[in-house]
């Protein structure tokens, strides 16, 4: 990675950085290839410099996403050889479903032991921008799943199921057009809205014909679906969803929350946490929850962090409550708790 002075950008350069502007809005997220017209939006911008990638391979998604992580981290060969692995099973699915079922299990042996890594949450969100294919997003989906079912204390032989359904719970978007993948409810509406909300079925009917064993088609079906009925496809709500789908449920908001998109304000951990506790009794299942926003508190502590008003330090502790936020201890010395300024939030988070 190297400062390049922004008048000497040529297109076909990568960047090693995701811009941002001074309200932390999203202008080009890392790993962009830069255009003519990427450059000449840049320049308008006055930015001194930007960072480029030295050497980069954009020649696979699964490349593109494991240079994402160091390159001396396990995590990081790990996720490239299950990235491999995960195109192949949405291609496989149409038309070979016994190779489909095959690919999926040694992909879901490979996350195993992912997801019984600390760090790997931290790994996920340094992950996050890049959602812009189903198969990336499934995978970090799965591996999540995976962390909060070993939080939650399942066994093995259960979170191996939860991890093949969790990779495999949006297979109905495998046929969307490019324009949907990646997008969230909140993003849609018309037309789009409905094609969306259908494939939570459409997943349900190929993993049926794919004769992948329950529950992992019916946590396709219902991995929409909200304790307190307002989800989709059956309104289904509390206890006649699926434990499993509960638990897939969170892990894929935590990546749309997470997700890096461009022209808008860059997420951090934080929100997820912030969404969660305000929803904890009414949409996500607590059971669910309470152990996951625990265990990621912990995560966090230590990590650098830059606030809102370009302030930087490190989080110190989390309150004994049920407090959304961190107290910080400025690069200056100041303690600060965030809970109780309001106008203060953490913009940057850095998780080595």
């Amino acid at each position: 990675m190297k400062a390049v002075a922004v008048e000497n950008l040529e297109p076909g350069m990568t960047l090693a950085r995701t811009v941002t502007g001074e309200d932390f809005v999203v202008i080009l997220s890392e790993n962009t290839v830069l255009t003519k017209q990427n450059i000449e939006r840049l320049q308008k911008l006055e930015l001194p410099v930007v960072h480029i990638k030295d050497e980069f391979d954009l020649s696979n998604n699964f490349q593109q996403a494991a240079a994402v992580v160091k390159k001396d981290s396990a995590f990081s060969h790990d996720f490239e050889r299950v990235s491999k692995l995960a195109y192949q099973v949405f291609d496989q699915l149409n038309n070979d479903s016994a190779a489909a079922k095959e690919t999926t299990a040694k992909l879901a042996a490979k996350i195993l032991p992912m997801a019984d890594n600390y760090a790997s949450v931290n790994y996920l969100f340094d992950l996050s921008h890049l959602n812009t294919t189903l198969a990336l997003h499934s995978e970090r989906v799965a591996i999540f799943s995976g962390i909060i079912a070993k939080w939650m204390g399942f066994k093995w032989e259960e979170i191996r199921t939860i991890v093949t359904a969790a990779f495999l719970h949006d297979a109905g978007k495998k046929d969307f057009q490019q324009e949907l993948i990646g997008k969230t409810l909140d993003d849609l509406d018309g037309d789009d809205l409905q094609t969306y909300k259908k494939h939570c079925r459409r997943g349900y009917n190929l993993l049926k014909n794919a004769n992948f064993d329950e529950p992992i088609p019916t946590i396709a079906l219902t991995h929409h679906e909200r304790m307190d009925g307002a989800g989709f496809p059956k309104g289904l709500s509390g206890e006649k969803i699926h434990p499993f789908a509960r638990i897939v449920a969170v892990a894929d908001a935590y990546d749309n929350l997470t997700a890096e998109r461009e022209g808008e304000v860059k997420k951090t951990p934080f929100d997820a946490i912030n969404f969660f506790i305000s929803e904890i009794y009414a949409t996500f299942d607590p059971a669910v929850c309470v152990p996951l926003l625990t265990r990621i508190k912990d995560s966090l502590i230590g990590s650098s962090v830059t606030l809102s008003n370009g302030q930087k330090g490190t989080i110190a502790f989390y309150p004994k409550d049920f407090s959304a936020m961190p107290v910080v201890i400025t690069d200056e010395g100041e303690e600060i708790n965030l809970n109780l300024i309001k106008n203060f939030s953490i913009a940057e988070y850095a998780t080595f």
